[in-house]
C-alpha cells in the first residue's frame, strides 16, 4: 500500500484572511466607519440598522435597541424616532449624553459612539419624518405610555387596530406623541477583529473636523 504524503496527512491548508486595505490607513478607517453607519440607515438587514443606545437614569445606566433612520455625515448626526412619553426620551431630556454601540460579526467590526441628543417634537423636522412613516408604523404612537403597567398581556393598541392597517386619519392621532431624536456624534471608536491582527482607532470631532488616532486593541 503506497504511503500517504505528509501534506495529505496534515489535511487541507486553511485559507488565510486577506488584509483589508484600511488596516493601516486612518483615513480609510474613518471612511469604513461612516459607510457602516450609512448602510445601517438604508439596509434593514444590516446589524447597524438596530444599534443599542445607553442613557443615564435615576436607576443607573439604561440600554435599549433603536432603529437607525438616518445618517448625516456632513453634520455628524444619527437620527431615529421615539415615543415622546418613553423613558428614553425622558432620560435624554434630563441628560442629553448618550452612547451608541453596534457590532457586525460579518464585518468583524464594532463601533462605539459618544453622542449628544437633540429632541424634536411638533417641529418641521418631526413633521417631515412623520409623513415619511407608513401608517402601520404610526400605530406605535397610539398606545398608552410605553412601560405602563397592565393587568393583562397587551399590545396597547385598540382592538380594532391590532389586525388591520389603520387609515391615515386614525394613525395621525399619534403625532402628538412622536419625537425625532438627533444624535450629534462627538467621538467614534472603531474596533476591527481581524483573523491575524486586530486594529483599533478613535476619532474625535474638533471644530468641525475629525481627528483620528490609533489605539491598542
Amino acid at each position: 500500500m503506497p504511503s500517504q504524503s505528509a501534506a495529505a496527512l496534515a489535511g487541507p491548508v486553511p485559507r488565510m484572511e486577506a488584509d483589508p486595505p484600511f488596516l493601516d490607513d486612518l483615513g480609510l478607517v474613518e471612511e469604513h466607519a461612516w459607510s457602516l453607519l450609512e448602510r445601517g440607515a438604508k439596509d434593514r438587514r444590516s446589524p447597524y440598522h438596530a444599534p443599542s443606545i445607553a442613557t443615564v437614569s435615576d436607576d443607573g445606566p439604561q440600554v435599549r435597541t433603536f432603529t437607525l433612520r438616518g445618517v448625516d455625515r456632513v453634520r455628524s448626526i444619527l437620527r431615529f424616532n421615539a415615543d415622546a412619553r418613553s423613558g428614553l426620551v425622558g432620560q435624554l431630556e434630563a441628560d442629553p449624553r448618550a452612547a451608541v454601540h453596534a457590532y457586525s460579526a460579518a464585518e468583524k467590526t464594532q463601533l462605539r459612539l459618544r453622542t449628544l441628543a437633540t429632541l424634536h417634537r411638533g417641529d418641521p423636522l418631526a413633521a417631515v419624518a412623520w409623513h415619511a412613516t407608513n401608517p402601520s408604523a404610526k400605530r406605535c404612537y397610539l398606545v398608552p405610555p410605553p412601560g405602563s403597567l397592565s393587568g393583562l398581556p397587551t399590545s396597547g393598541l385598540p382592538t380594532p387596530l391590532e389586525r388591520r392597517r389603520p387609515i391615515e386619519a386614525e394613525s395621525d392621532l399619534g403625532f402628538i406623541h412622536f419625537c425625532v431624536v438627533e444624535l450629534k456624534i462627538e467621538a467614534i471608536e472603531w474596533l476591527h477583529v481581524h483573523a491575524i491582527h486586530k486594529r483599533r482607532a478613535r476619532f474625535d470631532l474638533h471644530d468641525g473636523c475629525w481627528q483620528g488616532t490609533w489605539l491598542t486593541p
